[in-house]
């Protein structure tokens, strides 16, 4: 399976896109800390319910001290949560255990703090109050659903600057590789204009690899 890729997530939700499928997590998950670059990591799902009651934040303390190497954190659910759950103490737990990136299906706090850290974080927005008792991890490694789309305990998940989206694992090898011959067809387009051409001419390049991985 494939572990890197240098197509950006754009490319790689047109692909999925083309391909009658569905992943692209952007929006409701918007950069909070994006990545200098594309990364790819297995999801590790955490899933969250709101209410007073529960193991609460437990499991995810536990997650947190395991090794995290190459792993992408995803909270889902957490939205219903009245508050941020993930914030400063959480990250620093995360890199110190190896986490590529962490999406947060909710909120997020300590942007400040956070973005000084460095670790990718996307998230639905930011809340200053915390969870008070109302979030519980329900779940570890249970497929989860974000906006409609669904996420397996395997596959992947791609982020880079501008978003972040789902890769399946029974497919990943042949959609980042399509998706990157689609961005260095985009790249085609961008260096034709820069020499002059129109785009009438230039988009070629982008026309023939959409015809292609569209049949």
């Amino acid at each position: 399976m494939i572990t890197t890729t240098h197509a950006p997530v754009s490319a790689i939700a047109d692909v999925l896109a083309l391909w009658n499928e569905d992943g692209w997590l952007t929006p409701p998950l918007h950069p909070v800390v994006p990545a200098a670059n594309a990364v790819v990591g297995r999801v590790l799902t955490l899933t969250v319910t709101a209410g007073p009651t529960g193991p609460g934040f437990a499991p995810i303390y536990d997650v947190l001290s395991t090794d995290l190497t190459g792993r992408v954190l995803l909270l889902a659910g957490a939205s219903a949560v009245p508050g941020a759950v993930w914030g400063e103490i959480l990250t620093r737990a995360a890199l110190q255990q190896g986490a590529s990136a962490v999406l947060v299906d909710g909120w997020v706090r300590d942007l400040p703090e956070v973005n000084t850290l460095g670790m990718p974080i996307y998230a639905c927005g930011e809340h200053v109050v915390g969870p008070n008792g109302l979030a519980q991890i329900v779940a570890v490694e249970a497929p989860v659903t974000v906006n409609k789309v669904e996420i397996g305990a395997d596959d992947l998940i791609v982020v880079d600057a501008t978003g972040c989206v789902r890769v399946r694992a029974a497919n990943a090898d042949a959609v980042l590789q399509a998706a990157q011959r689609y961005a260095a067809a985009e790249d085609l387009v961008v260096k034709a204009l820069n020499e002059g051409e129109p785009l009438a001419r230039a988009y070629r390049h982008k026309k023939a690899i959409t015809e292609e991985l569209g049949r």
